[in-house]
């Protein structure tokens, strides 16, 4: 494929070195890219500053620097433009970025570089003083209880028809992608992230029957009932707190996320580099 704008997106909260970040920008530019950045701080008369939005539906790729955090923000701004993202790891894990800063020689292999689509979720909350709210997620949405020492009572359904119910902390519904984030620390299986399903995973479940983690078609509609104080998050992304009775919805997303491959590392040899 032929890109001629990239949009350098840096991390929000945790500000790139302005080396590191010439570093990345002189390499493109003498290849030849027209940049643009969506941090005005580092806008240059070379690198032009858009607003974060108008910079994801005018430029062909997005170089993100930072860590997965920024990837999963990335992934959220670029999921209606279709625009593909490559990531460069600025923070401390960085599992979801494609390359670390030693290794950003290798954006010269940009146009040969290979696409790999990555599931997204929908997921929508309504409670007796929350109305129905939707977000999109790439890792996960979980539903955990609100206030430490309680529990919560969660009855999952799929398609309309229950699956299991019990008292806990939470529960965690993944996508392939994020079934290596908060679902691998509750105990739920790594999923190749080439195929579309939901994992679902408990949260500390009280109970003495065996709550095992369960793994959903895409093409599935799950529901959670929840009982009592509870919150339920996005991607790190908070809605407001629910009370008493509530419900989320999960489904897959009509969107993908596109992100672009420089090297031949298979995910199982990354995934042991990365949380070995």
């Amino acid at each position: 494929m032929l890109y001629k704008t990239i949009l350098l997106y840096p991390n929000q909260s945790r500000p790139v070195d302005q080396g590191d970040f010439n570093k990345v920008a002189t390499l493109l530019q003498d290849m030849g890219y027209t940049l643009f950045t969506s941090d005005s701080s580092f806008a240059t008369d070379e690198i032009r500053y858009l607003p974060t939005h108008a910079a994801y539906s005018g430029c062909d790729a997005v170089v993100v620097l930072g860590g997965d955090g920024t990837m999963l923000a990335a992934a959220r701004l670029a999921r209606k433009t279709g625009i593909p993202l490559v990531g460069i790891n600025f923070g401390t894990l960085g599992y979801m970025t494609e390359l670390e800063i030693s290794e950003c020689h290798l954006l010269a292999g940009l146009e040969k570089a290979g696409i790999e689509e990555r599931m997204l979720l929908d997921a929508s909350v309504e409670g007796e003083d929350v109305p129905l709210q939707t977000m999109t997620g790439l890792n996960e949405a979980a539903a955990c209880r609100a206030t430490p020492g309680t529990l919560i009572r969660l009855r999952l359904f799929c398609d309309g028809n229950e699956v299991c119910s019990y008292r806990g902390d939470g529960m965690i519904i993944s996508t392939p992608t994020g079934s290596s984030a908060y679902n691998l620390s509750a105990g739920g299986p790594i999923i190749d992230p080439k195929l579309d399903a939901f994992c679902v995973s408990p949260l500390a479940p009280h109970t003495l029957a065996a709550m095992r983690p369960m793994v959903f078609s895409p093409d599935s509609e799950l529901q959670v009932e929840i009982e009592g104080d509870a919150t339920v998050a996005v991607d790190s992304n908070l809605f407001p707190i629910l009370r008493g009775k509530s419900h989320l919805t999960v489904r897959q997303s009509e969107d993908k996320v596109k992100l672009l491959k420089l090297k031949n590392a298979g995910f199982y040899e990354a995934l042991m580099k990365k949380l070995t």
